[in-house]
């Protein structure tokens, strides 16, 4: 897995390759504290070239949301891989957050 984290003014731009594992999830977790330690008030998600995620990777997404959430920040999936899309919409995560495929 490679993740790219930059930021513009309050937005923060992700893009993850490969897979996020139990192995690698807590890598996932760094990224995601970097942007709740930025100014960021928007995560925008690539996800197109992610081939999948596991329950670890949604647990750290979730625990990041909330947190993100409490300081009315947002989360917009831009671009996702089919399967992670179905997987994200099958789990009702586009309730909480925008995703798009």
């Amino acid at each position: 897995m490679e993740i790219m984290l930059s930021f513009d003014v309050q937005k923060a731009l992700m893009k993850i390759e490969g897979t996020v594992t139990s192995d690698n999830a807590y890598t996932f977790k760094d990224k995601l504290s970097e942007v709740l330690e930025s100014e960021a008030v928007l995560l925008e998600l690539d996800l197109s070239s992610c081939h999948n995620i596991s329950s670890s990777g949604i647990g750290k997404l979730l625990i990041f949301y909330k947190e993100f959430m409490s300081r009315d920040g947002r989360i917009e999936i831009t671009k996702s891989s089919p399967i992670v899309y179905e997987l994200l919409t099958t789990i009702k995560l586009d309730q909480l957050f925008t995703i798009n495929l």
